[in-house]
């Protein structure tokens, strides 16, 4: 059996996740602190140190390079999903840059603002810390002083999406395709808080309901 290691807000985590749960692949779940990365350190030997991280058996896959998606070919190849045909790999990559680097840009800020006071001390200083580093300091009130614009921001982000669906029932196919999960994991990752919704877009709406369906 799998085991998945990962951070529940993690919106690639989200995505794999959703693929083991939609296609009824059974999989072990191992929650781990943000800053705790050991278990994966130790289950690649030092490969990587990225969540998620899927352990199968001896062998362990996270993804190590941007926009690798390497966890995910990984179940893909294992359990025969199709979810990366050949005709769809140029759009595909295309898309899942949006969705990785634009619209996730702005969506995990919004999270951010409310998930990281509520995790316990260590971690959220540490998650500050990171976050800091990254983005500079006092970035976290900076977007929490912003939130509004950052929510209006990523509705407007997602305008194009909801454009495309209207005229299919998933982004590239009339079966859900790897970037479908994609999308779904940066909108998971937005709407972890419990205090954020779903844009009103009438098409993403409809498809989010039908993606979070088990098959």
């Amino acid at each position: 059996m799998l085991t998945l290691i990962q951070f529940p807000w993690s919106p690639f985590a989200i995505t794999v996740r959703h693929i083991l749960e939609r296609h009824g692949i059974p999989f072990r779940l191992c929650n781990i602190p943000y800053h705790e990365r050991a278990s994966i350190v130790r289950a690649t030997n030092g490969r990587g140190y990225t969540v998620p991280c899927v352990v199968d058996g001896k062998q362990a896959v996270c993804d190590v390079t941007d926009f690798g998606q390497e966890v995910a070919r990984y179940i893909n190849r294992r359990f025969k999903l199709g979810l990366f045909p050949k005709e769809c790999e140029g759009l595909q990559l295309i898309l899942s840059r949006y969705i990785e680097n634009d619209l996730e840009m702005v969506g995990f800020k919004v999270n951010d603002t409310y998930v990281i006071s509520s995790r316990p001390l260590i971690e959220r200083v540490m998650l500050v810390r990171h976050k800091e580093r990254k983005f500079g300091k006092g970035c976290l009130q900076e977007w929490t002083n912003h939130r509004k614009y950052l929510i209006t921001q990523f509705a407007e982000l997602l305008m194009p999406i909801d454009n495309m669906l209207a005229s299919s029932p998933f982004l590239l196919s009339d079966r859900p395709l790897f970037v479908d999960y994609d999308l779904y994991g940066v909108i998971g990752n937005y709407l972890f808080n419990g205090k954020t919704k779903l844009p009103d877009l009438k098409n993403l709406r409809r498809w989010h309901r039908t993606m979070k369906k088990s098959n």
